[in-house]
């Protein structure tokens, strides 16, 4: 049975639809805009937050999870792509989840930069972003309760990551510049070490997070109306 749940489990596994009702979560929790529901107490998870949808499935009730997607009617399901698939959310396109160790391999200082500054950068094609305001709310809480980082050159690069205790993942990171993809992502992994850092991307930018020691975990996708 899905029902309205006032926790969300501590991360201890690798997944991406889980991190992310976590930070969600811990930043959300007692904001009655966002809601998070559990099916029979631990198989599966969901949060719902301006339309967007993140499932995390242990071991789901798939028919009861189909029905329950369907009736609250999100805009976008984010999964794991076989989660998708059973509850008949195919997305068009396949996404790619990484893992690694984060460690210091950089020390850049980062420019200090608006939220707007940050969301010009970060505003490229193949990222999906929400509205200016939402993103400034949204990225502004998270950084003040400690739960975010971000590193950026201005005009140049940026890179966002949340995170929950030992885990972290990316949210965004853009390049203006030939180089500096790698100067972003070798510093957000810097901010971040010693945690197991997750990335989620598309087949055109596997080789870069390659390349960068990452290793592929699983796939998953978005579902878009």
């Amino acid at each position: 049975m899905i029902s309205i749940t006032k926790e969300i489990p501590k991360v201890d596994i690798k997944d991406a639809a889980l991190i992310k009702l976590r930070c969600l979560y811990e930043c959300y929790k007692d904001d009655s805009s966002v809601m998070f529901w559990c099916q029979n107490e631990a198989d599966a998870y969901i949060s719902l937050t301006d339309g967007n949808m993140i499932i995390y499935n242990k071991n789901a009730d798939i028919k009861e999870l189909s029905e329950f997607v369907s009736v609250i009617s999100p805009c976008c399901v984010f999964s794991d792509l076989e989660t998708l698939k059973a509850i008949g959310k195919a997305p068009k396109e396949e996404i790619y989840v990484y893992s690694i160790r984060a460690k210091k391999s950089d020390n850049t200082q980062s420019d200090e930069l608006s939220s707007k500054e940050l969301y010009s950068l970060l505003d490229v094609d193949g990222l999906s972003l929400p509205e200016y305001p939402f993103f400034a709310v949204d990225y502004c809480r998270r950084l003040n309760k400690g739960y975010a980082d971000y590193f950026a050159i201005r005009g140049l690069c940026a890179a966002i990551s949340f995170n929950t205790g030992r885990f972290a993942i990316m949210n965004g990171i853009a390049s203006h510049k030939k180089g500096y993809g790698s100067i972003a992502l070798k510093n957000i992994l810097s901010k971040n070490e010693g945690r197991d850092f997750l990335v989620c991307c598309r087949e055109k930018v596997r080789m870069f997070y390659e390349k960068n020691g990452f290793q592929f975990l699983y796939k998953a996708g978005y579902w878009v109306k």
